[in-house]
């Protein structure tokens, strides 16, 4: 989900207290801090030697061991102002990926993609996934060719002694070069 779009749902629904739920059915307790906001870019190199670069955002939570008895979720509005008070300080790309991170004594610390927000009478679920490896170049070849299965059998076999050269100069904008 973009940054705008998450965003944008927030705003419509201030006093909603947010329900962040992951690894199928487990949420994020009350109480929960926002710790951090990273402002990250990536500049990558796939298999097919295509180079990729995108912009994230992710927020960290946080729920510190002294949480009081009863602590409520923090609200929509809250997560908005914090995000503002970041925002002024370094540039937040609204169409970057939202990516939220957390972990907590029974779960790793994961990166989580935000699949979908769902709205309940007095809250907001926030659906996290966990991210996903995946090929870029198989990827390219079948969103491209859609419904061309054949094109998954013949990307990302067994890796052979063949390393592709890479440019001496780096291109302004590289095309899938093959796959891997």
């Amino acid at each position: 989900m973009l940054v705008k779009e998450f965003l944008d749902t927030l705003a419509v629904h201030p006093n909603a207290a947010l329900l962040f739920e992951y690894d199928d059915g487990r949420f994020v307790a009350p109480g929960f801090h926002v710790t951090e906001i990273k402002n990250t870019t990536y500049e990558t190199i796939d298999c097919g030697n295509s180079l990729h670069t995108w912009n994230e955002i992710i927020a960290q939570l946080w729920v510190p061991d002294d949480v009081e008895p009863g602590s409520t979720h923090m609200t929509a509005a809250l997560f908005s102002k914090i995000w503002s008070v970041v925002a002024d300080r370094i540039q937040l790309d609204p169409d970057a990926e939202i990516r939220i991170e957390y972990g907590d004594e029974e779960s790793r610390t994961a990166l989580y993609h935000v699949d979908s927000i769902s709205e309940g009478a007095s809250s907001l679920t926030i659906s996290l996934v966990p991210q996903r490896t995946l090929c870029k170049p198989r990827a390219i070849l079948v969103d491209l060719n859609p419904g061309a299965e054949e094109l998954q059998d013949a990307c990302c076999g067994p890796a052979n002694e063949t390393v592709l050269p890479l440019p001496s100069v780096r291109p302004k904008a590289a095309e899938p070069s093959g796959c891997c």
